[in-house]
């Protein structure tokens, strides 16, 4: 029988006996074996846990003692819930804890969301450890939340309005949805409520039926209970019809939801209506030059109507000293609603007083109209000198809650003198639930001296697919420092709306257009499907079609200068006026509404066409950015300018005349594709020999396609928009050369700064000895002879005197070619007059020569 190689080699079955011995030691100091040695308690640091549907569940091992790597051994099994239907089962798993190293360790299991209404369920986690540790908690159930519970129904808002209109019908869709499980198929019917309302069924007032609203499987609304309001010309009260949900319901075992009555208000429009302020309270600057203050006819516009208006006593501020005393009439043309405005003059002066206030009244109303509410007004006047307050710009702000971070906006008033801060937080008291609803926010907003600009931070809403109504969050300015005051509001409410169905403005184009309206937009959204108005500052656009669900085009009306919140309203509500999205800007001046093209090169040679409104043949300038720009005026709607040289970047056009500039919008940002030319501030090394890298700094590097040193092109590379390195092109002899860096937008100009000095060229080194020297030429292909051993280069050695010839072997002729010095102008004195890159050649010194000298020769 033939041995085993173990068996038949001593000295490798001893070494694998070593090897053996050495591997059980390391098992034995490692975790595979930790049986008698294994210590240490392990403990689960709960022994039960809840988790909501659908969401994961952390599970802690700690651990207590114990000086060794221990293996803990993790189990799931089932209780009541079925893992893969109910939760996400990772089997049986490990952790190792070493020492030095872990106490503790936590790990996710995950939950399945579902929509059957279930019940919660269970299920167990199991620890173990080795032979030589404990357990301390060693099994814990968790509990998995059921979130669907029984199906019910509710309406989405408990009111909402319609203007009546004088003729015809329009179609009002109140949404029903459904919460709770929403896996069976249910249905609930929209009925007229036992109290139905003051307005009068049966088609005088409006026409309605009892109608059966069914959810199929997922399916979670809003579907719509549908009422007709039939309009007239008759002058009445404000009418409201009542809806509710009641039988038969079929599977809605949860009953009625949050909200189970519906009260739509019909709105006359007949009438002379009423006139009041839009407004209580009014603010502004000392400093801000004139206040408006704005006026509003509701409820009807039948007969042309006037409202007498004035400043009164009762506030603190004193006539003639502190604010211009204002009166006049206000006048409403027959048909005419909307809004008319008049203004009010503060006095500027140097005194540290705080805000004061002006009473403002309305009386008189001529023309059948009455007095609305309010009649009376208080108009704050805010101190422009001291250090100033601290306040939000609004008690109450609104977002929604899949509309990403809403911004909350802080002033700085009565003052800018010196440097403030004020602390912002989110705190408890409001209906929303902090980390669930919102993302907790708090910090600190800093003013520098004279700055009186708003400051702002966000909150960020968590979307979620519940129909939960609208939340509320409660949001707190703190400590003011530098001397500044908190002024009031220092406290606001942030409500978060539901963003299951509201409409959401996500863009309006153009963004800007003249205070006598008349400008068509496109309003670009969601949820606008069944819009039935827009307004722009409440004032309603004309020529309205909602053209899809996000998709809605009008003609704005006529305003007063400034920025006007626009609002679109859907029988689900109205969209959110937190931020800009839906700001459109009224504007006295001109207006750029488009521009083409939207981006190309800055480089002085790029033709825009700009659109818009206001534009004039004389007293014009246009500005990209800051920097103003060539232009023609083509006509009071359009010109052409020229972009001018720039880096690149986005940059605003803006058009100003003598009645003012245009604001900035999406529509005018204009985009530098490319730069300007480029410049050369600096080269480092600013000198060397030929080969040597250098490191050119400017500006406007991007794209460059060629870099010189005087007239010969190096090779580079872009490192970034202002640096390059290049290499000394070869073949430059000593002396001072202009570094050029050229792009598509032209060539850097010729400064000192670009100025590169080379010192000698590349040289290669030989060692000659008197007999014959064999050497491979290295340096450049066909370099004349005599320069290489005449040293008219640079660094580089003339040994002329010492060669007495150049030796080549031509292995074609098998023969030898010689190159004798001096001779270089002697017909047929030579067969070659030139080295060869990569070519043998044989060179011999004179016998007056050294035994070996060092020739150093050009390598260019």
């Amino acid at each position: 029988m033939r041995a085993t190689s173990a068996m038949s080699h001593p000295a490798r079955r001893n070494l694998l006996l070593v090897l053996a011995v050495l591997a059980a030691a390391a098992l034995a100091a490692g975790v595979g074996l930790r049986s008698a040695r294994a210590d240490g308690t392990f403990s689960l640091s709960s022994n039960a846990y809840s988790v909501t549907e659908g969401d994961a569940v952390t599970i802690t091992i700690n651990r207590s003692g114990g000086t060794q790597s221990v293996q803990v051994t993790i189990t799931i099994t089932n209780v009541t819930a079925v893992a893969g239907t109910d939760y996400v089962d990772p089997g049986v798993s490990s952790y190792i804890f070493t020492v030095p190293g872990s106490n503790s360790f936590s790990f996710n299991i995950s939950t399945i969301e579902n929509l059957a209404n279930d019940g919660n369920r269970t299920f167990s986690v199991t620890i173990s450890v080795p032979p030589g540790s404990s357990t301390g908690t060693a099994s814990a159930t968790v509990t998995i939340i059921d979130d669907d519970g029984p199906p019910q129904y509710s309406f989405q808002s408990a009111i909402s309005s319609v203007t009546e209109g004088n003729s015809g019908t329009q179609v009002v869709n109140v949404a029903v949805v459904r919460s709770g499980s929403t896996a069976g198929t249910d249905s609930v019917t929209c009925k007229l409520a036992a109290s139905p309302g003051t307005a009068t069924g049966g088609g005088v007032d409006y026409s309605f039926t009892n109608q059966t609203i069914t959810f199929n499987p997922t399916e979670t609304g809003p579907k719509n209970c549908q009422v007709t309001i039939v309009g007239d010309t008759l002058t009445e009260p404000s009418e409201t019809i009542v809806l509710e949900l009641g039988t038969p319901i079929t599977g809605f075992s949860g009953g009625g939801g949050s909200i189970t009555q519906h009260t739509i208000t019909i709105v006359d429009n007949d009438g002379p209506g009423s006139l009041q302020f839009t407004s209580a309270t009014y603010t502004g600057s000392e400093a801000g030059g004139t206040i408006t203050i704005t006026v509003s006819r509701t409820g009807g516009t039948t007969g042309a109507v006037t409202v007498d208006y004035a400043t009164v006593a009762g506030g603190t501020a004193t006539f003639g000293l502190d604010f211009v005393v204002a009166s006049g009439t206000l006048s409403w043309a027959n048909g005419e609603g909307g809004n008319k405005s008049f203004t009010i003059t503060p006095v500027q002066d140097s005194f540290i007083e705080g805000p004061e206030t002006v009473i403002l009244q309305l009386s008189n109303p001529t023309g059948g109209a009455t007095l609305g509410s309010p009649a009376t007004a208080t108009l704050t006047i805010l101190d422009d000198d001291g250090t100033g307050s601290i306040q939000f710009t609004s008690a109450t702000y609104t977002g929604s809650e899949g509309g990403g971070a809403i911004t909350i906006t802080v002033s700085r008033t009565g003052g800018t003198t010196g440097a403030v801060t004020v602390d912002y937080a989110t705190v408890a008291g409001g209906t929303a639930m902090a980390g669930l609803d919102y993302v907790v926010a708090s910090g600190t907003l800093t003013w520098a001296n004279g700055d009186g600009s708003n400051k702002s931070f966000t909150v960020t809403p968590v979307p979620d697919s519940f129909i939960e109504g609208p939340e509320t969050v409660i949001l707190q300015l703190s400590n003011p420092t530098g001397g500044a005051v908190l002024g009031t509001p220092s406290t606001a409410t942030l409500t978060i709306t539901d963003s299951t169905n509201i409409p959401v403005i996500t863009s309006i184009v153009p963004g800007a257009g003249p205070v006598a309206g008349g400008t068509p937009v496109t309003i670009t959204g969601q949820n606008f499907t069944g819009a039935t108005s827009v307004t722009f500052n409440g004032v309603p656009c004309t020529s309205l079609v909602v053209v899809s669900a996000t998709t809605i085009t009008c003609v704005t009306p006529p305003n007063p200068a400034g920025v006007a919140e626009v609002v679109v309203t859907t029988p689900n509500g109205q969209n959110v006026t937190t931020g800009t999205a839906n700001d459109f800007i009224y504007t006295a001046g001109p207006t750029v509404t488009a521009i083409s093209p939207t981006e190309g090169l800055c480089n002085g040679a790029t033709v825009v066409t700009v659109t818009g409104t206001g534009f004039t043949s004389s007293g014009m300038t246009v500005a990209f950015g800051t920097v103003q720009a060539t232009f023609t005026y083509l006509s009071p709607t359009q010109l052409v300018a020229v972009a001018p040289v720039q880096p690149a970047g986005t940059y605003d056009v803006r058009v100003t005349t003598p009645g003012g500039t245009s604001p900035n919008t999406v529509a005018d940002d204009f985009t530098c594709t490319g730069s300007p030319a480029p410049t050369v501030t600096s080269v480092s090394p600013a000198s060397g020999p030929t080969g040597t890298t250098v490191t050119i700094t400017g500006t406007n590097f991007t794209g460059a396609t060629a870099v010189t040193f005087g007239t010969a092109a190096a090779t580079f590379t872009v490192v970034n928009s202002t640096t390059i390195t290049a290499t000394v092109p070869a073949g430059l002899a000593a002396g001072t050369y202009d570094v050029r860096v050229t792009t598509p937008a032209g060539t850097s100009a010729n400064t000192a700064a670009d100025n590169f000095t080379v010192t000698s060229a590349g040289t290669i080194t030989y060692t000659l000895y008197r007999t014959f020297t064999l050497i491979v030429w290295t340096g450049a292909d066909n370099k004349p002879i005599s320069q290489a051993i005449g040293g008219t280069q640079a660094g580089t050695t003339n040994i002329s005197a010492q060669v007495g010839a150049v030796w080549l072997f031509n292995p074609q002729t098998q023969s030898w070619g010689g190159y004798f010095p001096g001779t270089e102008n002697v017909p047929g004195a030579n067969d070659f007059t030139t080295f060869r890159t990569g070519t043998a050649y044989f060179i011999a010194l004179r016998p007056t020569a050294p035994a070996s000298l060092t020739w150093i020769a050009p390598a260019n």
